[in-house]
């Protein structure tokens, strides 16, 4: 008869156990005086479900096209551990009339089939026990479950009686670094993208190696998943939470979650990273945050056309009022004005409340706005009374003063000529100064005359700009009161836009502090002086 052995064995530590399962079966046709003509194999691989074994499935199209006459394998177990695996297995072979013989067991009937493949089930069952209760007892004894996990480091150590003790973890400084500014910025109301780009611009890898992404940091509400709610970081262990399945049809492992109840926590104290306050505080923003998901999630469920409606009416009203305020929205006092004293180029909003110069490396890169403002008011505070006046005390500005003051006294005698010489023909003219002619040296004469005074009040105005202010103490005195109310809020309007109005330029410098090892940074402000003046003058 030509035979067709099976071997199968369940983990990669079982390194020669095919080898051997395929020898003894060997051995077993030699005596029968079979002859082997096909040996199929599936290495490293669970008895559990038979769907997801290319090497039993192939022995089972070789059945189907009449390769072997009788299967052979070292025991039952071998072919599968489920009952209704097995006795699918077997009726298949009956109906193909191909018997099934194991060197255990003999000959396989429907005996072996109800007897041994319930002992293999109960066996799946027990073992799956005893590896829970071998995770229960690992915690107990200082070992933490699971794989790798971001923050900690494995280590090597021995329990009293000198045995390994599996999962033992540390502390990884530089991980735990993160993870408390992770932590940090979740809980000041920092959006997960927002963090998230922060950290894949800094070049920090992810935990996986890649990129961080939000779901990284958050997981699944429903499993209890994510970074932020690892009770570890805690230092508190919390495992059995997920149960695993085979799924009857597919043989796929399928994780269930267990209930709260079931859950088992062991206080690890040694191993906490993030504090009692702010691990509390996060997960209090995160209960309430996925409540805010789930609710505009379910919210269009469950309302009525009507109730769509009128929601869709009350956003557009809202919109619209919300337009008519616009000029009135509360800009920052440094927007647009903001300049990289490194490389000279502008320092933008790459997200909300975050500034970067466009220059890649430069140290003027991912700016806070709190940083920002801070810097932008001790700048703009300094401006008093010595300073207004040093503007106009200068060299430069006497003697364009004096050319202003010259070219008025020019223009206004050449306009006083114009007017006395029309005048004189007016006189002379008398009743006939009504031709064509007399009426175009008229205009001509009245354009004239417009262009003198506009030229007159052009040079009057930079007179002006260019003239001490009579008031400095009110125009310090004010600037004090727009000062006091940005530091009360940076973005009040009524101290926001005369601000923006007498500043022409905010430059942020960054020097490198050896002694501390960090970016200290100040600001430099260029007021626009006759803007100043002209402002008083309104006032």
């Amino acid at each position: 008869m030509r035979a067709g052995i099976y071997a199968r064995h369940s983990t990669d530590k079982q390194g020669t156990s095919s080898e051997d399962q395929i020898r003894r079966c060997q051995e077993f046709c030699r005596i029968k005086g079979y002859d082997v003509v096909k040996v199929y194999r599936d290495e490293a691989l669970s008895g559990a479900h038979i769907e997801n074994r290319p090497g039993i499935n192939a022995l089972l199209i070789g059945a189907l096209d009449g390769r072997f006459d009788v299967v052979i394998a070292e025991d039952l177990s071998r072919i599968s551990r489920d009952q209704a695996d097995t006795a699918n297995f077997f009726k298949k072979m009956i109906f193909l009339g191909v018997p099934v013989e194991t060197v255990s067991e003999g000959l396989i009937n429907e005996l072996h089939i109800g007897l041994k493949s319930t002992m293999n089930a109960l066996y799946l069952k027990d073992l799956a026990e005893k590896t829970h209760r071998g995770v229960i007892a690992a915690v107990l004894r200082g070992g933490v479950p699971g794989g790798k996990l971001y923050g900690y480091d494995l280590e090597h150590a021995l329990d009293e009686a000198g045995e390994p003790i599996r999962g033992k973890r540390t502390i990884n400084q530089q991980q735990a670094e993160i993870i408390r500014d992770i932590f940090a910025a979740y809980a000041s109301g920092k959006k997960l993208k927002h963090i998230c780009e922060d950290l894949n611009r800094g070049g920090i890898e992810a935990p996986n190696g890649g990129k961080w992404a939000p779901t990284t940091l958050v997981g699944s509400f429903v499993r209890q998943t994510g970074l932020l709610r690892q009770t570890l970081y805690n230092g508190t262990i919390t495992f059995n939470k997920m149960q695993y399945r085979k799924h009857p049809e597919t043989g796929k492992r399928v994780s269930i979650l267990r209930p709260e109840s079931e859950w088992v926590s062991v206080p690890i104290p040694e191993l906490a990273i993030v504090n009692d306050n702010l691990f509390a505080k996060v997960q209090r923003a995160l209960d309430i945050r996925s409540a805010k998901q789930r609710e505009r999630k379910l919210t269009p469920k469950v309302t009525t056309e009507a109730e769509r409606r009128e929601a869709s009416i009350n956003r557009s009203r809202e919109w619209r009022r919300k337009q008519v305020i616009t000029g009135k929205r509360a800009n920052a006092v440094f927007g647009g004005k903001l300049y990289c004293g490194k490389h000279g180029e502008p320092i933008v909003a790459t997200y909300a409340r975050h500034y970067s110069c466009k220059t890649k490396g430069c140290p003027n890169r991912s700016l806070n706005y709190d940083q920002i403002i801070t810097l932008v008011i001790e700048a703009i505070s300094k401006l008093d009374r010595n300073m207004i006046m040093a503007q106009f005390d200068s060299g430069k500005i006497e003697k364009r003063r004096s050319k202003l003051e010259r070219e008025i006294e020019q223009l206004k005698g050449e306009l006083e000529a114009v007017r006395t010489g029309l005048n004189k023909v007016i006189d002379a003219l008398g009743p006939d100064a009504r031709s064509h002619e007399i009426r175009a040296f008229f205009d001509d004469k009245s354009e004239q005359i417009h262009r003198l005074k506009l030229d007159i009040s052009r040079c009057e105005r930079e007179l002006a700009e260019t003239t001490p202010p009579k008031s400095i103490d009110r125009i310090v005195a004010h600037h004090k009161t727009l000062i006091a109310k940005l530091e009360t809020w940076s973005r009040d309007p009524e101290a926001v836009a005369p601000m923006r109005q007498i500043i022409d330029r905010l430059t942020i410098h960054a020097i490198w502090n050896e002694a501390e090892e960090c970016w200290e940074r100040s600001c430099e402000v260029t007021f626009d002086f006759p803007a100043i003046t002209a402002a008083d003058k309104r006032r």
